[in-house]
């Protein structure tokens, strides 16, 4: 039934507060958020009827009544979130980019069969908090399948979300492959000592690994090491070491041929995560400066090479601290126009980071790179903070 709203024709801004209260207490929020509207055209003198679009109300009305719609998505949005409609409060946060809200909320949610889709979509997929998302996909739907989700999302999600997800691949590949070992172990001994590490485990009993075993699709575990690039906390890498070295004694015919420079990939991901840890990094980054520069040699085919060789040398001198040889390597094997993936250092991050401004202003100047030239007078005046 509807209220007499008839005694407040002559106070507009108490009927409004009425209709309000009413439609909050009915839990009628998208309507609230059609009342919001007509109440801010209203206050502005507009048509109530909505049939004259934002993009057509002329300034300085314009920026008011876009700012009247982004309070009304903050205040639906926020309602719908404490009545637990997650979904239905994104439609009106998204707009107004309040991302915290929902992850806030996000962190207190149990997952269960009913509301799974919803949640992980939410979370991953919208890109609301795409590590719990992540994780959760990861506990549903195993490890083959998040995989698939992650290589298709990888070039949509920032690179520090990338890395999150990449570590919560890390840690459940690694718990995955632990844990496999040991029931192999109890198989064989009838015990299995939990305190032992992947590779304490395999170098203790060698008998694990013999006749071809396997513990692990090694499709996985090749994919999870090509994630394990991304990240350089030590106990993540030393993890995804662990994994290297198991990969690396199965079988010759099980350890599948990678993209350059990680065509034996067990071996070379082995040695790049050593020199993250600061060991053996003269050996490594002569062995990815070699095949850097091979991977940039003129070759006879019209198709353009990966720059996966050339981004690996150039990550690895970044990690190592010798920001300056990463630049003068950025200059001499990135041609000028080439784009490099998100996850390279740029040639501005490493005349930051080596200090040398002269020498990214010959580069810009060699290039002709007016827009990077000005990046570099704005960052070396200290600007880009």
């Amino acid at each position: 039934m509807l209220p007499d709203l008839a005694p407040l024709a002559s106070d507009p801004e108490r009927l409004f507060q009425q209709v309000a209260q009413t439609l909050v207490e009915r839990g009628e929020f998208h309507r609230l958020f059609d009342l919001r509207l007509i109440h801010e055209r209203r206050r502005l003198g507009l048509p109530l009827d909505r049939r004259t679009p934002i993009d057509d109300v002329e300034e300085p009305l314009r920026s008011q009544l876009e700012t009247g719609y982004l309070a009304a998505c903050r205040e639906v949005g926020e309602l719908l979130l404490e009545a637990g409609r997650l979904r239905e409060a994104w439609m009106y946060l998204r707009p107004a980019g309040d991302k915290l809200s929902l992850r806030q909320r996000l962190a207190k949610v149990v997952l269960d069969d009913d509301r799974a889709d919803e949640l992980i979509e939410l979370a991953l997929f919208e890109a609301v908090d795409p590590e719990r998302g992540y994780a959760w996909l990861l506990g549903r739907n195993g490890t083959c399948n998040a995989i698939t989700t992650l290589d298709g999302m990888s070039t949509q999600l920032g690179l520090a979300d990338l890395k999150s997800c990449a570590a919560v691949l890390v840690r459940h590949v690694y718990r995955e492959l632990h844990g496999n070992l040991r029931g192999h172990l109890h198989r064989l001994k009838s015990e299995a000592p939990a305190d032992l590490s992947v590779v304490e485990l395999i170098d203790q009993h060698p008998e694990l690994l013999a006749d071809g075993s396997y513990h692990l699709d090694v499709s996985h575990l090749a994919s999870t090491m090509r994630y394990a690039r991304l990240l350089t906390e030590q106990s993540l890498v030393e993890k995804s070491l662990e994994m290297a070295e198991y990969g690396s004694r199965l079988p010759k015919d099980l350890q599948y041929a990678g993209e350059a420079p990680f065509e034996d990939q067990f071996l070379t991901h082995r040695l790049l995560l050593d020199a993250t840890m600061g060991r053996h990094v003269d050996d490594a980054i002569a062995y990815f400066a070699g095949r850097a520069s091979a991977a940039t040699a003129p070759d006879d085919t019209a198709a353009p090479q990966s720059t996966t060789a050339v981004e690996t040398y150039l990550i690895l001198l970044q990690r190592t601290g010798r920001h300056a040889d990463a630049l003068a390597a950025y200059a001499e094997l990135v041609p000028q126009g080439r784009e490099l993936s998100p996850h390279a250092p740029t040639l501005l991050e490493l005349a930051a980071a080596s200090g040398d401004w002269d020498r990214y202003e010959a580069i810009c100047r060699e290039r002709e790179d007016l827009i990077g030239y000005a990046a570099g007078v704005v960052a070396r005046a200290g600007g880009s903070r």
